[in-house]
């Protein structure tokens, strides 16, 4: 498509997901990031639960990278709050855990699923993927 002289749209299929990584450990935060950005996902990262909460509206992130152990709001109190408001009831959601996985496994849901910590960068693109397609 074009618009105007020598300007180029990209088509809409073209549209770069986006993913939102809540995390408080900066370094981890940065890592998901770096790895989400060069599988061509747009991320951006928040430190708090609460912030993500307030935030989704403006970021509208196709899919959430959840840590469990946040300061404040934990993971689980975020998903619960996530979960009741309709516009996110069925947004996808990782969450990244280090708890032993018969702790979080009756978070899991369609729309949920957990990945254990630490998580190889393999396995985050490809759990990504199979929630959100390529990106």
């Amino acid at each position: 498509m074009r618009w105007g002289p020598g300007i180029r749209l990209a088509p809409s299929s073209a549209v770069t997901k986006q993913i939102l990584v809540v995390d408080d450990e900066a370094y981890l935060r940065d890592v998901q990031v770096l790895v989400l950005t060069a599988a061509g996902y747009v991320a951006t990262a928040l430190e708090t639960a609460a912030e993500a909460l307030n935030r989704l509206a403006d970021l509208r992130p196709d899919l959430i990278l959840l840590d469990m152990s946040l300061p404040g709001m934990d993971g689980r109190e975020f998903l619960t709050r996530l979960r009741a408001t309709i516009p996110w009831r069925h947004l996808p959601v990782i969450l990244a855990s280090g708890f032993p996985a018969d702790d979080i496994a009756s978070l899991e849901a369609p729309d949920t699923t957990v990945l254990s910590k630490p998580f190889s960068d393999t396995a985050l693109i490809t759990r990504v993927r199979s929630l959100i397609g390529e990106a």
